[in-house]
């Protein structure tokens, strides 16, 4: 239980990988915070957490809102401060995100707008009304923004320009946001997986034929690990960067959770 004490805010955690951190930092002690869009689904997290940890399960609480409403944003983060009583932050996990196909060309500004305002606006609107919370005197541990981010944050792919872009700037906003957050004892990284098995493409529109398609190819022909990931495993590498008494001296790094998916290149 090492993040027993510890608060963390978890966007996006509805589903997916957003899910599975929290479950997997409230499984370490970790009291946590759940935002998305969608209430039944936070309240089934919720209950998951209660349900698979008992009595060791920590304070959890639902606030649904969406990430793109600044003042929606603003009235989470004020109610989840609250949560221990002490007015403060420990873990910021962005993972709220959308995935809008569209090639250079072809995309309208709607598409690049959908995109950016949830996978980038999103994650600086969350950031800038959380870090007054996070802040921690040197000498104690530090406090940790984690923002998941995407392989294709790091490497170009056609079809989806919109999606690469927004999460090439949250990968430099975090870059930003370690030099100007240390002083203020926090961290920033981000993680930036492959293909995950989430919900994330078929929302973006793919039909389940062309889903399982794309599972197949990311199996056999882009990630050399020969299979596609899990949640749980973006969550692992969620839960180190997160946890302070592990990765206090690890601020401005993008740790790919891909299978290798990035050292092929656009294929």
């Amino acid at each position: 239980m090492s993040l027993r004490g510890r608060l963390a805010l978890v966007t996006g955690a509805s589903s997916g990988i957003g899910a599975a951190a929290a479950l997997k930092l409230a499984s370490h002690g970790c009291a946590v915070a759940l935002t998305g869009r969608k209430e039944e689904a936070l309240l089934g997290v919720m209950e998951r957490i209660k349900n698979d940890l008992g009595n060791e399960a920590p304070q959890v609480a639902i606030f649904p809102g969406d990430a793109t409403q600044e003042a929606d944003v603003d009235r989470i983060v004020q109610e989840s401060v609250k949560l221990l009583g002490e007015n403060r932050l420990d873990i910021l996990v962005n993972c709220a995100g959308v995935l809008k196909g569209g090639a250079v060309g072809a995309a309208d500004m709607a598409n690049w707008d959908a995109n950016f305002d949830t996978n980038a606006r999103g994650v600086f609107c969350f950031m800038s009304k959380a870090i007054p919370y996070m802040e921690k005197p040197k000498g104690e541990l530090t406090s940790s923004i984690v923002n998941v981010s995407s392989v294709n944050g790091l490497q170009s792919f056609g079809g989806v320009a919109a999606y690469c872009a927004s999460k090439a700037a949250v990968d430099m906003l975090t870059d930003c946001a370690a030099v100007d957050l240390a002083p203020k004892g926090i961290r920033c990284n981000t993680v930036n997986p492959g293909v995950i098995v989430t919900e994330l493409q078929k929302r973006g529109g793919l039909s389940d034929e062309q889903y399982a398609g794309f599972l197949k190819r990311s199996e056999e022909v882009t990630h050399p690990l020969g299979r596609v990931g899990k949640p749980d495993e973006a969550a692992e590498a969620i839960l180190f960067l997160a946890d302070s008494s592990k990765s206090d001296f690890i601020t401005g790094t993008h740790l790919t959770i891909d299978g290798g998916r990035r050292c092929l290149g656009a294929r």
